[in-house]
């Protein structure tokens, strides 16, 4: 008996294979043990839950009778419906962004794709389908004025302070995301070299970033004056571990001080943006982004202008670099 068949049959003994959120259950099931990020398990059970509660008002067949045809409707709901989910809604909401609708079915096609790998559908209708088109919007990345401005905000010498500068530091001068930031240990910092463990990056790869004298000096500060038991780098007021709603909101406060609107991927964005224009090449900001495929690190390059590449070349004109 095969490994696959065998599995199959664990499977089934533990969800009804013909129950759309049966299998649901057990698609997610399986996301946890491949050590998927919770926030990705949340995304996908969001995204899964809604697609169910639109197959039962439809009255859709059972998951192994959907066809391309049924996915289409769901997709043009997505795109048409202004009360989605709940038509008692008191206010309309905006229909779904074409980025949405992408997510929406980039996702649905990941769980299709996995019926499919366990035998539990034998037709995949995502082989008939064509990815609609995301948005294509540009963060647009600060300005050195706003960086500025943002700093000048937490300029004074309390705990609060030193600790909002060190954070402002580490995300301008590594690019971490947000889940990235409140992760780190003490232990993971070396001020020796200037580097920072980061275990868990997306799709639970880890690596390791570096940061500059000034966000050294400003991370050194801040360890110096830290108090609470917990190991975890970043503590808010209560000596507890910085979460993703404490990080949010001390970027909303400090934002709005600087009259500055920033958010933890627009830093992220500002990183990479000023890491090209310094001169660095793609592949490096790759690594340092965690990026898995070179694809996603040349959205960046969307932000660069005619000016960026006509100083670019006139530090890197061949012509020049080879009569020098």
């Amino acid at each position: 008996m095969t490994k696959q068949v065998v599995d199959r049959l664990l499977l089934e003994s533990l969800v009804n294979t013909t129950s759309l959120e049966s299998l649901i259950k057990g698609y997610l099931l399986n996301c946890k043990t491949e050590n998927k990020s919770p926030k990705t398990i949340q995304g996908y059970e969001s995204t899964l839950r809604n697609f169910s509660w639109y197959c039962q008002q439809q009255q859709f067949p059972e998951v192994q009778q959907l066809t391309a045809i049924h996915i289409r409707h769901f997709i043009w709901y997505l795109g048409s419906e202004l009360h989605r989910w709940d038509i008692n809604k008191p206010s309309p909401q905006h229909v779904a962004s074409n980025t949405t609708i992408n997510d929406y079915f980039r996702s649905l096609s990941t769980f299709f794709n996995w019926l499919e790998k366990e035998a539990l559908v034998l037709d995949n209708p995502f082989k008939k389908l064509k990815t609609p088109k995301a948005d294509n919007n540009i963060i647009q990345a600060l300005t050195t004025s706003e960086i500025e401005r943002l700093f000048k905000a937490c300029s004074g010498e309390s705990i609060l302070d030193i600790r909002n500068r060190a954070i402002l530091s580490v995300f301008l001068d590594t690019g971490l995301r947000l889940s990235e930031l409140i992760n780190p240990t003490l232990e993971d910092v070396n001020m020796d070299d200037g580097s920072i463990v980061v275990r868990h990056g997306k799709g639970g790869k880890p690596r390791i970033v570096r940061i500059g004298n000034k966000a050294q000096k400003a991370l050194w500060k801040y360890t110096m004056y830290r108090k609470g038991n917990s190991n975890k780098l970043f503590l808010n007021l209560s000596c507890e571990p910085f979460d993703f709603y404490g990080v949010a909101i001390f970027l909303k406060r400090v934002g709005d001080k600087a009259k500055v609107k920033v958010h933890a991927h627009q830093l992220r964005h500002t990183f990479a943006i000023s890491f090209l224009r310094a001169g660095g090449d793609v592949f490096s900001l790759q690594y340092l982004l965690g990026h898995s495929t070179l694809t996603m690190t040349q959205r960046y390059l969307q932000s660069l202008n005619a000016n960026d590449a006509a100083n670019a070349h006139k530090k890197f004109s061949p012509l020049d670099n080879y009569l020098k």
